[in-house]
């Protein structure tokens, strides 16, 4: 076996593609397994692990001293996926540690945007009910509150008719508001 293993890195040192395929063959478990682990780990995206996985073993293969006999192949090949894949795991979480920064301050954006949209509207809200009618208030709160129309109408005691026509008034009353508030 190790004769054989031999055979194929020198094949393999001497640029053999095919002597690299059938090595990618015999190690596809052990890649397998490693893969998986760091995966399970947060290690990042398998298809970036599978291939830093390929890559440091195509590395020991062209590296490894088949004259040494105190570590076999398959030692250093395991020792050197398993480096490149923490290796890659650092590089991924630095990334994602400088990159949390910038997404913060984009939430923070986001979320002071909603606010002032929301304070926004309960100013509009407020201003627009100093300008209704009683009848128009009560017509408004149970609109917003989802009800429709022959609902409204039925808990108010009014016509659906009389419904719509306060909702009209709402909406005329919040345009003229709309515009005031523009020239101002």
């Amino acid at each position: 076996m190790q004769d054989t293993s031999n055979a194929l890195l020198k094949e393999i040192q001497e640029g053999s593609d095919a002597g690299f395929a059938a090595l990618m063959k015999q190690y596809s478990p052990l890649i397998t397994s490693l893969v998986s682990s760091f995966c399970a780990s947060g290690g990042g995206a398998r298809d970036d692990l599978q291939q830093e996985a390929e890559s440091a073993l195509l590395k020991a293969a062209l590296t490894y001293d088949s004259t040494q006999t105190a570590v076999s192949f398959g030692l250093y090949a395991k020792i050197c996926i398993r480096n490149a894949l923490i290796s890659h795991r650092r590089k991924v979480l630095r990334r994602s540690r400088r990159d949390m920064p910038e997404k913060l301050s984009k939430q923070e954006k986001s979320m002071r945007g909603v606010f002032v949209q929301t304070q926004n509207l309960a100013q509009k809200l407020a201003k627009l009910d100093a300008v209704l009618s009683p009848y128009e208030r009560r017509v408004l709160q149970e609109y917003i509150s989802g009800k429709s129309v022959p609902e409204i109408a039925e808990d108010i005691g009014k016509t659906s008719k009389s419904v719509h026509n306060a909702l009209f008034r709402i909406r005329e009353k919040g345009k003229q508001f709309e515009r005031s508030a523009e020239t101002d």
